[in-house]
């Protein structure tokens, strides 16, 4: 009997690069702290990235990728 293969690996959106980003320990662990309301280091950042060219109109809010989240007390 054949097993089925295991998927493995995020769920395939849209195409991605796979890059890195060279940051000091201080602000690495603040970007840590900041992303506990989100699923992930990796969706905050994508996030504040989406902020910054939706306020800058390259971006159409329409277009986000990431889920707004809404911050503690608001």
């Amino acid at each position: 009997m054949l097993m089925a293969k295991a998927k493995r690996g995020r769920p395939v959106c849209e195409p991605t690069n796979l890059r890195s980003v060279r940051l000091p320990n201080r602000i690495w662990e603040m970007v840590e702290k900041q992303s506990r309301m989100n699923r992930s280091v990796n969706e905050y950042i994508l996030s504040v990235i989406e902020d910054e060219l939706i306020a800058k109109d390259v971006l159409d809010s329409s277009l986000r990728r990431s889920p707004e989240t809404k911050t503690k007390g608001n």
